[in-house]
């Protein structure tokens, strides 16, 4: 660079500073009487505990003015410093980013396990993450109700199932011996004897019952909660993770 252009950096903004580094690994040091390249030390943080209680506190002391991001099945932020009490009222595993500028950024992973009995009241100025108990069961039924109704067009279009429901009281008609010109003509269609035709559909009625009294168990039980864990455990019967879109 020209000696002049030195020059006129130095004059507008303190001089250029000589080395190589990079964003995540380096910094410069504006805080003295010249700039200095300088490391990113480690944010180095240890929680007291990996798998806290939902509403228990999982402590760590961070440096004033320290970022927290937390993603899993409920993302939230907070800022805080000192000794810190993060509580997460959803079960779950999260990932917890904590910043500190100039420090470089430490991440630890916390789970939190379903648990029974009452939960417990957070630490006053706790950093809470959690939508509270009503928007928790609202979107677990949210969840459930488009499980199954995927399951069911899987299994017929939407289109189809109010025809379904008559073919299966036809079905019935023939299992019991009477007849249906209905079933009949589909049964030559197809090549096949119009009672195995029933059979077929009867059995294939029977799963949809069967799924729509699933439904309502899982969602009558999460009505029943009354804890997160409690609507998480009930979501899990069905094979179901609890989780809360960003800003939902």
């Amino acid at each position: 660079m020209e000696p002049a252009h030195i020059a006129a950096e130095a004059a507008e903004r303190g001089g250029i500073v000589s080395g190589e580094g990079h964003p995540d690994t380096h910094y410069v040091d504006l805080s003295g009487p010249g700039p200095v390249l300088r490391t990113r030390r480690n944010l180095v943080v240890a929680f007291d505990t990996r798998e806290p209680a939902p509403g228990a506190p999982a402590r760590v002391a961070l440096p004033p003015g320290t970022a927290l991001t937390v993603t899993g099945p409920v993302t939230g932020s907070a800022t805080a410093g000192g000794a810190v009490d993060l509580v997460l009222m959803v079960p779950g595993t999260y990932r917890v980013t904590m910043e500190a500028w100039p420090r470089r950024s430490a991440v630890e992973t916390l789970t939190v396990p379903v648990t029974a009995g009452p939960v417990p009241e957070p630490p006053i100025g706790a950093v809470v993450i959690g939508p509270g108990l009503e928007a928790v069961r609202a979107r677990a039924k949210e969840i459930a109700t488009d499980h199954y109704a995927r399951l069911a067009l899987i299994s017929r279009p939407a289109g189809l199932q109010a025809a379904d429901l008559l073919k299966a009281q036809e079905a019935a008609r023939v299992t019991a011996g009477g007849e249906s010109e209905w079933i009949a003509i589909e049964a030559a269609e197809r090549g096949i004897e119009p009672g195995a035709l029933a059979g077929m559909i009867t059995a294939e009625s029977a799963k949809t019952v069967a799924r729509e009294i699933e439904r309502v168990r899982v969602t009558q039980t999460i009505a029943r909660a009354a804890t997160e864990s409690g609507v998480v455990a009930a979501l899990r019967t069905a094979c179901l993770e609890f989780n809360l879109p960003p800003g939902a």
